[in-house]
């Protein structure tokens, strides 16, 4: 027996759930002679071979089909169930997918270059370059499926640059807008400290009782 039909005899066999010992005991042979078939170290003689075959309801030539590549029973089955497991992709993911199709920078590119041509605005609409790792960073954090990792996530300290060089440029309110930077810890503090998944908060509860 060459090794392709005898790694698709362990292959059978694990997809119908069955140890070497409880495969033994259904053929009515030993573990040892299991176990030898699935080395490629001795081949199942004619009777064995049907056996195996009705045992795993497929056709002798399908047993025997590993050069084919034939699927093996139960596979699909397993595919489908681990799929199934799978988390849905939530609302907020697919805006998150669709955030990263959208051709974000061009926009901002065009804008500026239309408010520089046309109102000789490049100062300080240069600031709008700072959108476009927000936007993304952002559209990353939306993508996150826990709550706590996706606040942890979001572009605050951006968001914070954007409005300080803002209320800096525009009114001049260098100080005391500098204050805002503080926001930064103070953000990611409250969020690691005091935001709970529901999980947890409902196995704190549980240990209390």
């Amino acid at each position: 027996m060459n090794i392709a039909i005898a790694n698709r005899l362990v292959a059978l066999r694990k997809a119908n759930g069955l140890s070497q010992e409880a495969l033994a005991e259904k053929l009515g042979l030993s573990r040892q002679a299991i176990s030898k078939w699935e080395r490629a170290e001795a081949s199942p003689d004619t009777d064995n071979l049907m056996a195996l075959a009705q045992l795993y309801g497929i056709t002798l030539d399908d047993l025997l089909s590993a050069e084919t590549g034939a699927p093996v029973p139960g596979e699909k089955a397993q595919d489908a169930e681990k799929a199934a497991e799978k988390p849905s992709e939530t609302a907020l993911q697919k805006k998150a997918g669709a955030m990263f199709k959208f051709p974000f920078p061009l926009l901002v590119v065009i804008l500026y270059l239309a408010l520089g041509f046309i109102g000789n605005l490049w100062h300080p609409t240069w600031l709008l370059g700072l959108l476009v790792p927000i936007y993304y960073h952002l559209a990353g954090a939306l993508k996150v499926q826990k709550p706590k990792a996706r606040l942890l996530a979001m572009p605050v300290p951006e968001a914070v640059l954007l409005l300080y060089l803002l209320l800096g440029f525009l009114l001049h309110l260098w100080h005391p807008a500098w204050l805002l930077f503080l926001l930064i810890p103070l953000y990611y503090w409250l969020v690691a400290s005091f935001f709970k998944p529901k999980a947890d908060a409902e196995n704190g509860e549980n240990k209390q009782k």
